[in-house]
């Protein structure tokens, strides 16, 4: 009986003992990540220079790999969007802060910047830029662009930006490496000097536009325009 309760001790032990090499127990696993930028975007300024009512510009713009996307050999396809923003544009008296300023939204997806203090919006340039894809591809796989006198002048919003973006799609598997965009600038005219086919100039670019709405106010006249093109990657994509 002794012997007994000597073994039964023993097990009992045993078994108490095995949750405590537990609680002293740990694995590591050790995880580090290299990120880099999916695109390179060339030219990252437009300026338009000084222009005139009813002038046709246009510039281009290469959307590309970047090099690391490149050299990465699982690494297929990029898709992304380019999107329309307000232009801040610095109006302190300090000198110390850069020309132009990032612009953000507020809780009700109207556009501020975001030193509001030292900066206001420029006049919105935006609706009178037009963006198609003009690359020579095997396989299209860009969006059909988007034609000039789009949204509104006076009121754009983070809807706005939404509802006038534009995508595009990089793929290695579609020797597709290159979307070079064409942005072009259709310039509007201004409240009472406006020409008489003010009207045709806009609908041969957008039928579906009502000229009237993007007539500039006069003392806009002279004024700088500005807007900032968000190129925003959306998606990758790697070799199965």
């Amino acid at each position: 009986m002794k012997k007994l309760l000597l073994m039964f001790g023993a097990l009992a032990l045993a078994i108490i003992t095995i949750p405590m090499f537990a609680a002293f127990e740990a694995h590591v696993i050790n995880v580090t990540a290299m990120i880099e930028n999916a695109l390179s975007v060339t030219p990252t300024e437009i300026a338009y220079g000084t222009v005139f009512p009813q002038e046709k510009l246009d510039r281009p713009i290469d959307i590309a790999f970047s090099q690391s996307f490149t050299d990465e050999l699982t690494a297929d396809d990029v898709n992304y969007v380019i999107k329309q923003k307000p232009k801040c544009i610095l109006v302190g008296a300090t000198t110390a802060l850069p020309k132009y300023g990032r612009v953000t939204e507020d809780a009700q997806g109207n556009f501020v910047c975001e030193d509001d203090e030292n900066y206001d919006i420029l006049p919105v340039l935006c609706p009178y830029l037009s963006k198609h894809e003009i690359t020579v591809e095997q396989v299209e796989n860009d969006s059909a662009g988007i034609n000039a006198f789009h949204g509104l002048p006076g009121i754009w919003n983070a809807a706005t930006t939404e509802d006038t973006k534009v995508a595009g799609r990089l793929a290695k598997s579609e020797s597709d490496a290159l979307d070079t965009w064409n942005i072009d600038l259709r310039v509007p005219c201004f409240e009472g000097t406006c020409s008489q086919d003010w009207d045709a100039f806009v609908l041969e670019n957008n039928s579906e536009a009502n000229p009237d709405d993007y007539i500039q106010p006069a003392a806009n006249e002279s004024d700088l325009f500005g807007c900032d093109l968000w190129i925003e990657v959306t998606g990758v994509s790697r070799v199965q």
